[in-house]
């Protein structure tokens, strides 16, 4: 799977877990902690960041 489609998946399920939670079902957040897991684990085996280094910087901030 390719990182947009994990990122995908992993925010269908946020939405899911955030909806009604039927008796016996688990927890639906189960399913988003391994979408993070994944999307983790790519991120760091393409040496990409997690959020642009901008980000970080507080507002107002050009230097």
């Amino acid at each position: 799977m390719d990182l947009n489609h994990l990122l995908f998946q992993h925010q269908v399920a946020v939405l899911r877990a955030s909806g009604s939670n039927e008796a016996g079902c688990g927890s639906r957040f189960d399913l988003v902690r391994h979408y993070q897991v994944r999307i983790d684990r790519l991120r760091h085996h393409l040496g990409a960041s997690a959020y642009p280094e901008w980000c970080g910087m507080p507002v107002g901030d050009m230097s």
